[in-house]
Formats: structure tokens, sequence, C-alpha cells
């Protein structure tokens, strides 16, 4: 039987079609036991999708997969990073680290970063790291976007946000192997105390 999913996303996509549901499970595999582990087999298990279907939706396969389920776990963070309820930078890296804190503590400590999982599969599945390059450069802009708008030099808010990306990710790591959520709520509260120290 299929583990209850992790990836925190909006309650329509879990009951959304075979393709979307596929993706969504497929992030969910790849956030726990990476891209060479989760097989097309995993996915349509935990997707109650049809067997033949995979092909339909994904004539690319393994690779199509688990391109785009690293692409869909990236959007869930940037539609967060872009959202105009986090008014303030700092208010939106405490919106990331409760979005961390929850999918860690409901999984135990067993669901990782989908993208940074994917950008480890360089040698064995080049385009699915391609794709994590990608979302992990799109956080990065969206981040110093937020700090440029409220007056931090753009250089500046380069750095602040390549260091917050880099943090929550190396954080949630930590997490996994001390099995708390001490590392991430530090980390956050760090980065918190740099993003308003920058915009003042």
């Amino acid at each position: 039987m299929a583990s209850e999913p992790s990836l925190d996303i909006t309650p329509t996509a879990a009951t959304a079609g075979p393709r979307e549901r596929m993706i969504f499970h497929a992030a969910d595999l790849i956030g726990r036991d990476g891209v060479a582990a989760t097989s097309i087999g995993d996915v349509i298990t935990a997707s109650s999708a049809p067997r033949g279907s995979i092909y339909h939706h994904f004539p690319g396969g393994k690779t199509e997969l688990m391109t785009e389920a690293v692409r869909y776990a990236g959007e869930v963070i940037s539609n967060r990073i872009g959202s105009q309820r986090s008014a303030t930078p700092a208010e939106a890296v405490a919106d990331i680290g409760q979005i961390w804190r929850r999918m860690l503590v409901n999984s135990d400590y067993q669901f990782g970063c989908p993208v940074l999982a994917g950008g480890l599969a360089r040698r064995s599945e080049p385009e699915v790291a391609d794709e994590a390059e990608q979302v992990f450069t799109r956080w990065c802009r969206l981040i110093s976007s937020r700090l440029i708008v409220e007056g931090v030099d753009a250089y500046r808010a380069d750095s602040l946000a390549n260091l917050i990306v880099a943090s929550i990710e190396g954080a949630v790591g930590l997490c996994q192997t001390w099995r708390s959520v001490e590392p991430l709520d530090r980390v956050i509260g760090e980065l918190q105390r740099l993003c308003e120290t920058a915009v003042h």
C-alpha cells in the first residue's frame, strides 16, 4: 500500500486526472527515494493510474515523467514565493519554512526536496537535472526580485537569494538526518533577520 503523499499542494491537484496524479505522485516519490530509485511501476501504484496510460501521457517515458514531476514540485514553492500574501521577503521566507516544516513532520522526515533530488540525478537523467537547474534559478530570481522591490541592491539581492535557497535546502537535509525541525527553524530565523536587516 502506498504511503500518504507529503508534497504540499492545493487540494484539487490530488483529485485531478491520471496525468496530473502521476506527476504529483512522481514528485512525492522522488522527494522520498530520489530519481534513480523511483520506477514507473512505483508511480502507477501510488497514483492508481492504468498501467497502459503511462506512455500515453508521457511518450518520453520515465525521463519525461521525472522532468514534469520536478517542474511541478518547483511550481509549488515558486507560487508561494510569488504570492502577494507574503508582504515582505522575511515573511516569504517564513512561509516557505512553514511549508517545509509541515512536509518534514508529516512524512516523519522521509520527504526531502524533489528538485534537489532531480539535480543530483545528472549522470543518469541529465534532462531531469536541467529542469532542476531551471527551477533553482527561478526560485533565486523570484526571491531576488522581492528583495529589489524592498530597496536591496541588485547584486546583494542575488547573493541573498542564493544564500536563502542554499540554506533552506541544506536545512531540510539536516532535518532528515537529525529527525528534528530544529535546523530548519534556526535557519529560517537567521534568514528572516538577514532579510529584515537588508531592507532597512
